[in-house]
């Protein structure tokens, strides 16, 4: 936890980087649903993805007709044009490198469905974003991440990784 600074002069406040947009618990999933009639939370998620593995008769690539983004987000009140950005994450040297996934190095992006900003309440609310992308390909086994993007902020504000190898049967 960051201190900041009090403005009146009293002491500093222990909080947690209250500038910008935070995303936690970015998870991706085969089942997403809407439930408003619930109060501790309005989605239920199914199906929560660790590895992508073809089946036994299949190979790479492997493409999946969609996936369900699940999310937390909270920051700074506001509107936020947000999109998930898939990447394959390798080791060169003991550096972690991501790889883009796009056509001619470019990212391999996909946008939230309604194409409209996110509306964020503000530092004192988690906001609950649940929407599907696809279809998503993934060109070979390895490490790849999904990484939560929003206009204007440099840095991912969420990441979840996944697995993809190929089929085994000792489970």
């Amino acid at each position: 936890m960051a201190e900041i600074d009090e403005p009146n002069g009293d002491e500093p406040t222990p909080y947690r980087d209250p500038v910008g947009l935070h995303g936690v618990h970015l998870l991706t999933c085969r089942a997403l649903w809407y439930d408003a009639q619930r109060t501790d939370g309005a989605f239920g998620l199914a199906g929560i993805m660790t590895h992508i593995e073809p089946s036994e008769e299949a190979s790479f690539p492997v493409s999946l007709n969609r996936v369900f983004v699940y999310v937390q987000l909270w920051g700074d009140a506001g509107e936020y044009t947000l999109r998930i950005r898939l990447v394959r994450v390798i080791l060169e040297d003991d550096d972690e490198v991501e790889v883009q996934l796009g056509m001619n190095d470019e990212p391999r992006e996909y946008p939230l469905p309604s194409r409209r900003p996110v509306v964020v309440s503000g530092l004192n609310y988690v906001d609950e974003l649940g929407f599907p992308i696809g279809p998503v390909a993934f060109p070979e086994p390895g490490l790849y991440e999904y990484q939560l993007i929003a206009e204007g902020i440099k840095s991912p504000i969420a990441r979840e990784r996944v697995l993809a190898r190929e089929w085994t049967d000792d489970k």
